[in-house]
């Protein structure tokens, strides 16, 4: 992994993290899009940028991107290692205060930040969750994995909220703290509000409209990501078991 370092305030007030993996029509769209709405909120940010080893021109567009603003990062994955995993490096190397992603496509719209990040003037705020409103634009293939991988998740951790794989923000400190051990595409964020959950932290929950990617393909939703997944929520589920008992012991 390499990342261009670029001087600029320490702390800023948000970071979006961005993973990219053969999204050279897309990114530059994507980059300026987030830039518009950020800069309307006046608030202080970068766009962090995960470029999973794109054998396309990704990284050059990314790496120009960020030459021509210093609210913009790179981090340069040396092999691909997918969306899961590079947003917990994106995570990881944030320098917000808050800290969200967002795919290259844009599903959700960056300018319905504003109100999300209201939310944080509660102190004991440390996550929200944002959950789609309309799945219509998916396959059916993808409706009916999101479908069952929702239910999976409820009968074995059981939570209230609609949907734990769109788009989460919240505080950094607070999920650096939690441990998360998923790297598979869609089973990261999940843990991390499962985790956020079983610490005591405060979460929110807010309704956003989901917008369908415009070009380019899905990379999500292979195989090998549903059973890559699978196995992590089994050994979470099997770490959370082992948890309770320990708990029941002491």
């Amino acid at each position: 992994m390499s990342t261009n370092t670029v001087d600029q305030t320490p702390e800023p007030l948000l970071t979006i993290v961005i993973p990219a993996y053969l999204e050279q029509m897309n990114i530059r769209h994507a980059i300026d899009r987030c830039k518009i709405a950020l800069a309307e909120m006046e608030i202080s940010y970068e766009i962090l940028i995960v470029d999973d080893a794109s054998p396309d021109e990704t990284g050059a567009i990314a790496d120009s991107l960020a030459a021509e603003d210093p609210h913009v990062r790179v981090i340069h994955n040396l092999v691909n290692v997918n969306v899961g995993t590079s947003i917990l490096i994106g995570y990881r190397a944030a320098r917000g205060v808050l800290v969200t992603h967002n795919a290259m496509d844009l599903p959700f719209d960056p300018r319905d930040l504003g109100r999300i990040l209201t939310l944080f003037k509660d102190p004991e705020m440390a996550l929200v969750v944002v959950s789609r409103t309309d799945r219509s634009a998916h396959s059916l293939w993808r409706k009916t994995t999101s479908f069952l991988h929702h239910w999976l998740i409820r009968l074995l951790f059981w939570s209230a909220l609609p949907d734990m794989n769109f788009v989460q923000v919240c505080k950094r400190s607070a999920v650096l703290e939690l441990g998360v051990r998923a790297r598979s595409p869609a089973f990261v964020t999940p843990e991390m509000i499962i985790r956020a959950r079983e610490a005591g932290l405060k979460i929110g929950h807010v309704e956003a409209t989901f917008h369908p990617r415009r070009q380019g393909e899905a990379k999500f939703g292979k195989p090998r990501d549903i059973l890559w997944t699978l196995a992590d929520m089994i050994s979470f589920r099997l770490e959370h078991r082992a948890r309770r008992k320990q708990q029941r012991g002491s």
